[in-house]
């Protein structure tokens, strides 16, 4: 399914109207969802874009990240699996892919080998290193607008509603 980008945002005076019909409606809150839909979107985008001029996508670029950080370079897809809260038949696809295009090889270890492992390949590491450069320089030009401190009060604010989003009893 295509994914949608509201420009057109409802003004203030039509959600006036609308909380005479809607008393919980929090015009305030509602104004700021919209907002920050539109840069989520309009970020992603973005960064989309720049993962295919290198031909990654956001998955594979997690799991080289992911991969990177570990002793060796080596996770088993379950651990990888867990490490992204998605699952491992979703992650066997994208595995699939890196492996094709050599970022990644499956490594069966001497102590286990009832485990296939994945370990980043050196030609993965090149790629990752090539690309991050560019993507620290966009992820920072996003947000140049705001100063030192107003980027700390951001990220801490942004951690606030993440938390809350994380409450089961949300919905």
């Amino acid at each position: 399914m295509d994914e949608f980008y509201l420009i057109d945002s409802p003004s203030v005076e039509k959600l006036k109207k609308l909380k005479d019909e809607y008393s919980n409606l929090d015009i305030t809150s509602v104004l700021l969802y919209l907002e920050l839909q539109k840069a989520y979107k309009k970020m992603k985008l973005n960064h989309d874009v720049l993962l295919q001029n290198f031909d990654l996508s956001e998955s594979k670029f997690t799991i080289m990240m992911l991969l990177s950080h570990e002793k060796d370079m080596l996770l088993s897809p379950s651990e990888l699996s867990k490490k992204i809260g998605s699952k491992k038949s979703t992650i066997t696809g994208v595995l699939k892919g890196l492996e094709k295009k050599e970022f990644v090889k499956r490594i069966v270890l001497p102590h286990d080998k009832r485990t296939n492992y994945v370990q980043l390949t050196d030609f993965g590491l090149e790629k990752l290193n090539e690309f991050l450069p560019h993507n620290y320089k966009i992820v920072s030009k996003i947000f140049d607008v705001f100063s030192v401190e107003e980027k700390e009060q951001f990220y801490e604010l942004a951690n606030k509603l993440k938390n809350n989003l994380e409450k089961d009893d949300l919905f």
